[in-house]
């Protein structure tokens, strides 16, 4: 039987030694609903503000990163010098203009699978099966899909179900950056639960991606989980480490940016070798397919931001951005995390002003004016508030927590989740 998905609303972190059937340690983390609340705020709106920071440069810089430290929304006017590639024919090169037509944050395919995910979910509940996904992104998801997305979604029409829409013998893609940044609302789903949020997040890269092109998938999926409450940068990528399968690009490309990372000071050295290695990845006889849009050198370029960006948002965020590639989607997953690991709360103030001085004339009054506008996806409500989404993902994330051997109380007048976390 599907369940039923309950709103009920929960902050103040405690941690306590829980011992499980399986032998192994976990803890039991309590969050309130304020904290809760305020981190998965922190997420959407964190994926929202990295996408539109990366998405003038998406896919513009790929054999060098580029000139300029990204620390804003630019747009196609930009004069400055150095000159930029700036994307200047779409949307994507006049984001306040879209926004102050829009009144609001504006859907791509950073959030707006994730969007049709959370209605998956409230509507087939946590469980939710490969036909029944199949079914609703053939009823939502139509237009503005790309890559693997895009081929996945065609194959739907010739007959196919998740997962064989993934497989790499039907996906051409297969190896493509998709799966990264359509799922990581599992993690939001299962707060601190990495192993749930880790297979959850596999599931869904299965619709459209296959072998080691769903390992950053894995990986990004256990460390927003952990970053409900780990705060510290490298144990959340020793988490992802743990997460992934040992063999494979990916598994051996997170060491190398690990071990990167404590051998370079400058990010961009580290982008160097990342590039001189991964983008163009041969061992043995293998040889990786090579794309701009690849999940190898995307997913560990995210991963260099994270460890280079200290747990800062925009310092995150400017060097997913930054460092080129297939730039928003990195920018959108890191700035998720990050949200995730400060919250909304802490987010800081560079973060928060951009969010409401996005409109071409005058402010906001909340982030993003507090409203989500699809303009992408068929079937689904034009304008939902922000606020509205992340209940909805509270509601999920408290079906998931008991679900999960966790359990709710009232402490000091306030509702608190005590989660049975495993790391």
């Amino acid at each position: 039987m599907k369940r039923m998905i309950h709103c009920m609303t929960v902050a103040a972190l405690a941690l306590a030694p829980l011992a499980v059937a399986d032998g192994l340690r976990a803890e039991e983390r309590v969050i309130s609903h304020d904290d809760l609340i305020d981190k998965l705020s922190g997420f959407w709106i964190g994926q929202l503000l990295g996408n539109y920071i990366g998405f003038p440069f998406e896919n513009r810089y790929v054999e060098e990163p580029l000139p300029i430290f990204v620390d804003r929304i630019y747009t196609a006017n930009y004069d400055g010098e150095p000159a930029l590639m700036i994307n200047v024919r779409d949307r994507r090169g006049h984001i306040p203009i879209m926004a102050s037509a829009l009144q609001g944050a504006f859907s791509d395919d950073d959030t707006d699978i994730e969007f049709i995910t959370l209605h998956a979910v409230e509507k087939y509940g946590l469980d939710i099966t490969y036909p029944e996904i199949t079914q609703m992104w053939k009823t939502h998801i139509n237009n503005f899909i790309y890559v693997a997305n895009r081929e996945a979604r065609s194959l739907m029409d010739k007959g196919l179900v998740a997962p064989d829409t993934g497989r790499k013998e039907n996906n051409s893609n297969w190896f493509q950056i998709d799966s990264q940044l359509v799922n990581e609302i599992w993690s939001a789903f299962y707060p601190g639960m990495t192993k749930q949020a880790a297979g959850r997040a596999l599931w869904g890269a299965r619709i459209t991606n296959d072998d080691w092109g769903t390992h950053p998938t894995i990986a990004y999926g256990a460390m927003i989980s952990a970053a409900f409450f780990e705060k510290d940068v490298q144990m959340l990528v020793e988490i992802g480490i743990e997460a992934v399968p040992s063999e494979g690009p990916f598994a051996e490309g997170i060491r190398d940016v690990v071990q990167w990372h404590s051998d370079h000071d400058d990010w961009r050295d580290t982008r160097k070798l990342i590039h001189d290695k991964y983008y163009a990845y041969k061992k043995g006889s293998y040889e990786a397919p090579v794309s701009r849009v690849s999940s190898l050198v995307n997913g560990l370029a995210g991963v260099m931001a994270v460890l280079y960006g200290e747990g800062d948002f925009m310092k995150t965020v400017g060097i997913a951005t930054s460092a080129g590639y297939d730039c928003d989607n990195q920018a959108a997953t890191t700035g998720g995390l990050i949200g995730v690991l400060n919250g909304l709360s802490g987010m800081g103030e560079a973060a928060i002003a951009h969010s409401v001085s996005l409109p071409t004339r005058g402010r906001w009054t909340e982030p993003f004016n507090n409203s989500y506008v699809n303009i992408t996806r068929e079937e689904v409500r034009l304008r939902t508030p922000i606020s509205e989404i992340v209940q909805r993902i509270a509601a999920i994330a408290k079906t998931a927590i008991l679900e999960n051997g966790g359990r709710m109380e009232i402490r000091d007048g306030d509702v608190v989740y005590i989660i049975n976390s495993d790391f």
